[in-house]
């Protein structure tokens, strides 16, 4: 079954960070980018997951702040191939995974 847990394990794995780092307050671009995919993928993946539900578990981050990161990632997948193929590859693992 896919997880909140299994997502961010596996995308912080992917952009080379820690759980910890994926999940904290630091807004370091990198760190940004792989938390806005986490984000995303948890919304999209998680059954019954809510922009509320998913900014909890995100270290307590509002709705809006996630509301964001799916906007923000659906804009960048649109317009970069290499991305949107990245972000691709990684539902595919996690749907494997799971």
């Amino acid at each position: 079954m896919v997880s909140p847990k299994l997502i961010v394990d596996i995308v912080a794995k992917h952009f080379g960070l820690t759980r910890q780092e994926l999940l904290g307050r630091r807004r370091l671009p990198r760190i940004v980018l792989a938390r806005h995919v986490a984000q995303l993928l948890t919304l999209e993946m998680v059954p019954h997951a809510s922009l509320k539900g998913v900014g909890r578990w995100f270290g307590g981050r509002d709705h809006t702040t996630v509301l964001h990161a799916r906007e923000a990632m659906r804009r960048k997948i649109a317009v970069d191939r290499r991305f949107a193929k990245q972000v691709e590859d990684l539902r595919r693992i996690i749907s494997k995974a799971g």
